[in-house]
C-alpha cells in the first residue's frame, strides 16, 4: 500500500502510524471492575501484511497485530465503531493523563483501562489459553485502515484461534 492509496481514499489520520487495507474488529465479554456487570468489549487489530512507521519509513508487517491506546482512527472507522458499539469511544484515562479509543462499561459508563485489557495475563485480550481464545470473534472490516496507536502486540498468542464472522 502506497501512501497515495491512503490519502485519495480519504483513510487519513494525520499522525497515523499504522495502516492497512483491511482490519479486524475485535469483541469479547468481561466483568466491568466498577460494577461487576458483564460488558462487551471492543478492540482494533489488523492482519499480517499491514504497515507500520517507523522512523519515518513505512515498514511491511509479515505479522497480525492487536492494537490499544489508540488515539485517532480515520473518520471511516470512526464511523463503523460507532455503527459497532456506542460503548467503545474516546475517553479520558486519569491513569494515562491522556484520552484514547477505550471501552466503557455498557450499564455503568466507566472506563475499561487498556492497561487492564490488553495488558495483564488472562485479560480479556490477552488470551493464555485456547478456551480463552474461544470467547474472541474477529469481525473483517474490508475497509482501509489508519491510525496512530501507542500500544501494538505482534501475533498475539492464540489469535488465529480466535472466531471469525
Amino acid at each position: 500500500m502506497g501512501d497515495e492509496n491512503v490519502a485519495s481514499a480519504g483513510h487519513t489520520v494525520a499522525d497515523a502510524n499504522v495502516r492497512a487495507d483491511t482490519y479486524f474488529v475485535v469483541s469479547t465479554t468481561a466483568r466491568c471492575w466498577h460494577c461487576g456487570t458483564p460488558t462487551r468489549l471492543l478492540a482494533l487489530a489488523l492482519p499480517n501484511g499491514h504497515e507500520v512507521l517507523e522512523e519515518h519509513e513505512w515498514q511491511y508487517s509479515s505479522s497480525s497485530a492487536l492494537l490499544f491506546y489508540v488515539e485517532h482512527v480515520s473518520a471511516e472507522v470512526r464511523d463503523q465503531l460507532k455503527e459497532i458499539s456506542s460503548c467503545f469511544h474516546p475517553g479520558y484515562s486519569v491513569a494515562t493523563l491522556n484520552t484514547y479509543w477505550a471501552n466503557h462499561c455498557e450499564f455503568c459508563a466507566t472506563l475499561l483501562d487498556d492497561h487492564d485489557l490488553h495488558c495483564e495475563p488472562d485479560s480479556a485480550f490477552a488470551m493464555s489459553s485456547e478456551a480463552a481464545a474461544a470467547h474472541i470473534e474477529l469481525s473483517h472490516i474490508e475497509k482501509p485502515f489508519a491510525a496512530s496507536t501507542a500500544g501494538y502486540s505482534f501475533d498475539p498468542e492464540f489469535f488465529d484461534l480466535a472466531r471469525v464472522s
